[in-house]
């Protein structure tokens, strides 16, 4: 017979057709209800059911209970089971993470190596599709993160998101079937249990409608999102140069275009894996390509680099020289070099301890990756005895004939410029007593400050 729950599933674009279908079943209601309810629609779908279930090596006898749970709802129904079992808290020490973001990312890599084939179900209902759009709102996030839960992502398929909680517990309660609950879901420790507990229920009582809202209103923004992310393609596709990689004419396309333009560049770089850019470093990326020049660190090695307003994303061994950790030099500009040398503390004069030190930097204290690039229009310094930083354009516009201001090196780490040419180191890396090891930088061709 059939009932709501079975026309959701059916009606849905998350639902699995003609494949193997592997379900995560935890045991709790929403995996329980859906697990049955595939196997009630498994000859209408065209479905060979399977079961993983993750045990997650904490919450103890709980967590048993909830493995031996599963194996017998599986045998009642005759649904092949797969049981896995990871370390979520030595996978959390080792990684530094949170145990719900180590226990989410374990579940899923489980997932994946159990299901070698076909597709892999999951619980999620309207109840988390609106959890996760207040989550996303509340850091901050674009359209892209605002688009919630897609029922469709890569072999995932989520046939419950139209589904709310009534739904899924009343499917349960018709046909007498118990689940296990995770004492962890009753806990104010993490962001989304209080989302859950306090939030959503403020929300209802506000309007009864607000999850079927906020889960239309998800739906709708992940169909804009879907069409913006379509041009950005058909834009990077047009601008792409097959050989180099690099993409040029951004700058003429809308923000909302470049900004997905950057994302997908990013998906397509091999290091990005590890790479979630933020929203400030896309709009570095957009600077530079505004101005059609400049280089921005993204995260490790991997940078973004405008050069005549053709944008590329390249690992820093292809961009330029990176900084030698002992004696180097970098050829930048043609004819010109600039030569960094790393040494400890005995064999550098302590006069680089003066405010006034202008190319010896304590080592130490740049932050991530140093390397030379050219000089950005947005680029800032905080000089020694500065409260502020200034504008790095000033700077050099104060100190530097015009002609030879295209040719000055610059310095940069992680969070800025850390050293210019004619200008100064920033304060941040003066060098003092308690420095150990200095780099010290000195340009081949030297520079005047007369004016001519």
């Amino acid at each position: 017979m059939m009932c709501r729950l079975h026309e959701i599933v059916l009606q849905s674009a998350g639902r699995p057709e003609h494949c193997i279908c592997t379900a995560a079943f935890s045991g709790g209601a929403d995996s329980t209800a859906l697990l049955l309810c595939l196997h009630d629609l498994r000859e209408t779908l065209d479905i060979d059911l399977r079961a993983v279930h993750v045990h997650h090596g904490i919450r103890g006898a709980e967590a048993d209970r909830d493995a031996a749970f599963c194996a017998e709802i599986c045998k009642q129904q005759d649904i092949p089971l797969l049981t896995v079992y990871v370390d979520v808290p030595a996978y959390a020490a080792a990684y530094h993470l949170s145990l719900e973001t180590a226990a989410r990312r374990l579940r899923y890599q489980a997932l994946e190596q159990a299901a070698a084939e076909g597709v892999i179900v999951t619980a999620h209902h309207a109840g988390d599709q609106a959890e996760t759009v207040l989550f996303h709102l509340l850091r901050g996030s674009g359209l892209r993160g605002m688009r919630g839960i897609l029922p469709v992502s890569g072999r995932i398929r989520r046939p419950l998101l139209d589904a709310e909680k009534a739904d899924i517990l009343g499917f349960l309660r018709d046909r007498g079937q118990c689940y296990v609950e995770d004492s962890t879901n009753f806990t104010d420790e993490c962001s989304r249990n209080r989302l859950r507990q306090e939030i959503m229920p403020l929300l209802q009582r506000e309007n009864p409608a607000a999850v079927q809202h906020i889960a239309r209103t998800a739906m709708l923004l992940a169909e804009d999102e879907a069409l913006l992310s379509e041009q950005a393609a058909a834009a990077l596709q047009i601008g792409r140069d097959s050989v180099t990689g690099g993409v040029s004419g951004l700058a003429d396309y809308p923000k909302p275009i470049r900004m997905r333009v950057y994302m997908q560049m990013l998906e397509d770089t091999p290091k990005s894996v590890h790479i979630d850019p933020a929203y400030q470093q896309l709009l570095a990326i957009d600077r530079i390509v505004l101005a059609g020049v400049g280089t921005q660190l993204l995260s490790g090695d991997v940078y973004a680099h405008t050069e005549r307003g053709i944008l590329y994303m390249q690992e820093e061994r292809t961009l330029i020289n990176p900084l030698p950790m002992q004696t180097g030099i970098n050829r930048m500009f043609p004819g010109r070099s600039c030569t960094a040398v790393l040494n400890d503390s005995r064999t550098v004069s302590q006069n680089v301890h003066r405010a006034d030190t202008k190319s010896t930097l304590d080592f130490d204290r740049i932050i991530g990756k140093p390397c030379f690039r050219l000089r950005s229009p947005a680029d800032r310094i905080t000089l020694p005895a500065r409260e502020h930083s200034t504008l790095l354009k000033k700077c050099v516009q104060a100190a530097v004939p015009k002609p030879l201001r295209p040719k000055l090196y610059a310095l940069y780490d992680d969070l800025g410029c850390i050293w210019c040419e004619q200008v100064g180191i920033a304060a941040r890396v003066k060098p003092d007593d308690s420095t150990r090891r200095y780099l010290t930088l000195h340009v081949s061709a030297e520079i005047t400050n007369k004016k001519e």
